[in-house]
């Protein structure tokens, strides 16, 4: 009970270091010239498919597995409960991911281009998914058609 204690209160905490990193991010973006508030449906996409695929990396893909791993063997240490509490729900990381990807696309040297990158694979994995989604629909009408035409060679 008080080690599920400690863990909520580290999460809790952990509010406030993004809303600090938020007002850390909006500082820089002000000195640089830009606001937010001016981003363009272009750059809102390709923010948004970026995050979707970095979060779908980090939290889902095999090349992040060691580190969720690393961060599960050691979620007593309760920053690294944490941790692995962030990295391991897709909602949690989109929002820290989303950050990430807004101080890439407008503070990082050449940093558009990994979100140029990302966003392109986004949205390769989404045509990926309806391609497997028409596939399996396809197959189940086939086994639907198949019984009804041949119901006794069940």
């Amino acid at each position: 009970m008080l080690n599920e204690r400690k863990h909520q209160a580290w999460n809790f905490w952990s509010v406030f270091v993004f809303f600090g990193a938020i007002v850390l991010v909006g500082h820089f973006l002000k000195r640089e010239g830009v606001d937010i508030r001016d981003l363009t449906m272009k750059e809102a996409v390709l923010v948004i498919l970026a995050s979707y695929r970095m979060t779908r990396i980090l939290v889902f893909e095999k090349i992040f597995k060691y580190f969720r791993d690393a961060m599960k063997k050691r979620h007593d240490l309760y920053i690294i409960g944490t941790i692995n509490s962030m990295i391991t729900c897709p909602w949690c990381a989109g929002v820290w991911v989303t950050l990430i990807i807004v101080v890439f696309y407008f503070l990082i040297p050449y940093g558009d281009l990994l979100v140029y990158v990302l966003a392109l694979a986004g949205l390769v994995s989404m045509v990926i998914l309806i391609s497997n989604l028409l596939h399996m629909y396809t197959e189940r009408r086939q086994r639907i058609h198949q019984k009804e035409k041949y119901p006794d060679n069940l």
